[in-house]
C-alpha cells in the first residue's frame, strides 16, 4: 500500500508539472494576444498583425501554438496560419473558461478561452490558444506505463528482500527460543548465550536470564524451606514417638507417666507454633494479606508490645527500657506492627543474658523517625547478620542457648515490613548485643 501510495504521488506531481507548463505557455500567449487588440472599439480591431506570422505560429511540426480570435457569435475572425482549414474548439457560454483538453484534427491539444471585454466593459470576441499534448501526453503515458509494469516487479523484489531481512533479524529469536526450551526444572543453572551486538534482542536475552536467576533463586529457596520445615516437624514428632514408645515397653508410676505426657504436650505445642508461623508466612508471602496503613501513635504500640512480653521477659530477669521524650506519629498498619514489634522484642529477651536489660528509643531526623530495639546478649556476626531473614536460620550460638524457636520469626519481620515500606537495620557483634531498627518515611506521614 505504501509502494502503491508513492507511486500515485509520483504520477500526479508528473501530471500537474507537465500540464502545469502548458498552461502558463498559454496564459502567456493569450495575454500576449489580447495585448494587441484596441480595447476601444466595439468590434475586434489589431494593433499589429505581426503577432500572427511568428514562426511558432506558422510551424505545426515542433512545438506550434495555435491561437484563434473570434467574435461574439463564435465566428473566426483571426487564427495562425498553422491552423490552416482547421479551427479550435469553441466552449459555448460568454466567459472564458479554464484550460482544457480538445482535439484538433487528428491531434490531441491544450487550449484556453479568454473573453475579449472593451473598455465599456462588453464582450465583443474571444481569444482561443492551444498547444499540442503530444509531449505532455507521451511523458505521461511512459510514466503511467513505467509505474504499472515496475509495481508488481518492486512488490516481488521487496517481498524477498524483506524476507530473508526478516529471517536474518529472527534467527537470534529462534536461537533463543530453542535454547529457552531446553531449560527445565532439572538444569535451572541454564542460561541462555547473550548475542554479539547489544540490540534489542540482547536485552530480551538478558531479561530472560535475569527471569531464571530469580526462579532458580526461588526455587532454591523452596527446596531449602521445605527441606527445613520438614527438619523442624521430624525433630519434635520423632521425640514424641520415642517417648511414647518408651512409655509403652513397661508399667512406670503415675508421676513419671505425668512427666513423660508434659513434655509431649510440650513438643505438640513446639509443632502447633510453628505451623501458625507458616501458614502466617504463606499468607504473607502470598500477599493475600493488605496492609491497612493509617496514622498510628508509635509510642503507643510500643508500649502495648511491652506489656505483652511482659511476664516472658519477667521469667528471665529482663527489664525493658522505654524512655519516651515525646509522641511520635507514623504511617503503618498497626495491627501487623503489633507483630513486627513482637517479634523483635521476644528475640530481643530470648538472646540476651540473665539479669540483663533492653533498651528501646525513639529518635527523629528531618526525613526519618527510627524505632530501636537494643539488646545486650550473644550478638551476631556479619556473616549470620546476612542470613538473619532468611527462613529457618538459626545461628550456631542460637541453637546452643535454651532459648526456643524456628527461625521463622524474622522472616516474617521483613515482609511485613515490606507491605509497609518499613525498613528494617540491623547491627551486631558477637557478645556484645543487637540493635534492630524500625525507619519510617516522614514522607509518608501525615
Amino acid at each position: 500500500m505504501i509502494t502503491l501510495l508513492l507511486f500515485v504521488v509520483i504520477y500526479q506531481v508528473v501530471y500537474s508539472t507537465s500540464f502545469e507548463n502548458l498552461d502558463e505557455r498559454l496564459e502567456f500567449e493569450a495575454l500576449d494576444i489580447l495585448d494587441d487588440l484596441d480595447l476601444d472599439r466595439d468590434t475586434v480591431f489589431f494593433f499589429d498583425l505581426s503577432e500572427w506570422s511568428e514562426k511558432e505560429h506558422l510551424n505545426a511540426e515542433v512545438y506550434p501554438i495555435f491561437a484563434e480570435v473570434s467574435n461574439i457569435e463564435k465566428n473566426t475572425l483571426k487564427k495562425t496560419p498553422n491552423l490552416k482549414n482547421a479551427s479550435l474548439t469553441k466552449l459555448p457560454g460568454i466567459g472564458g473558461a479554464d484550460n482544457f483538453n480538445s482535439q484538433l484534427s487528428d491531434r490531441q491539444v491544450r487550449q484556453t478561452q479568454k473573453p475579449i471585454i472593451n473598455k465599456k466593459g462588453n464582450l465583443i470576441g474571444y481569444v482561443i490558444v492551444a498547444v499540442p499534448l503530444e509531449g505532455a501526453a507521451y511523458v505521461v503515458a511512459n510514466l503511467r506505463n513505467v509505474l504499472i509494469v515496475s509495481y508488481p516487479i518492486l512488490l516481488i523484489l521487496l517481498f524477498f528482500i524483506t524476507r530473508f531481512i526478516a529471517g536474518k533479524s529472527i534467527t537470534p529469536l529462534i536461537e533463543i527460543t530453542g535454547e529457552a526450551q531446553k531449560i527445565t526444572k532439572e538444569n535451572l543453572n541454564k542460561r541462555i548465550e547473550l548475542p554479539k551486538n547489544k540490540d534489542e534482542i540482547h536485552k530480551l536475552a538478558q531479561s530472560i536470564n535475569s527471569l531464571m536467576n530469580r526462579l532458580e533463586d526461588a526455587v532454591l529457596r523452596e527446596k531449602q524451606f521445605t527441606a527445613d520445615a520438614s527438619h523442624e516437624l521430624r525433630t519434635p514428632l520423632s521425640v514424641i514417638k520415642g517417648t511414647l514408645e518408651v512409655l509403652i515397653r513397661k508399667p512406670r508410676d503415675i508421676e513419671h507417666y505425668q512427666n513423660k505426657i508434659q513434655y509431649c504436650i510440650k513438643e505438640v505445642d513446639r509443632i502447633g507454633t510453628l505451623i501458625d508461623q507458616l501458614l502466617m508466612l504463606a499468607r504473607f508471602e502470598s500477599a493475600q494479606i493488605e496492609s491497612k496503613v493509617t496514622e498510628i501513635e508509635l509510642n503507643q504500640n510500643i508500649m502495648y508490645c511491652i506489656f505483652r512480653i511482659s511476664e516472658y521477659s519477667a521469667d528471665k530477669g529482663i527489664m525493658i527500657n522505654f524512655e519516651q521524650k515525646a509522641k511520635y506519629f507514623v504511617r503503618a498498619d498497626s495491627s501487623l506492627l503489633d507483630i513486627i514489634l513482637e517479634n523483635l522484642l521476644s528475640n530481643a529477651v530470648k538472646y540476651s543474658n540473665q539479669s540483663k536489660h533492653i533498651d528501646v528509643f525513639l529518635t527523629e531526623s528531618e526525613n526519618e523517625i527510627t524505632c530501636s530495639i537494643k539488646d545486650y546478649g550473644i550478638g551476631m556476626n556479619k556473616e549470620q547478620l546476612l542470613r538473619v531473614f532468611d527462613r529457618f536460620y538459626r545461628s550456631e550460638e542460637a541453637r546452643s542457648t535454651d532459648a526456643s524457636g524456628h527461625g521463622i520469626g524474622l522472616a516474617i519481620v521483613k515482609r511485613l515490613a515490606e507491605l509497609q515500606n518499613i525498613r528494617v537495620n540491623y547491627l551486631s557483634e558477637p557478645l556484645t548485643g543487637t540493635t534492630v531498627s524500625l525507619i519510617f518515611d516522614k514522607k509518608t506521614t501525615l
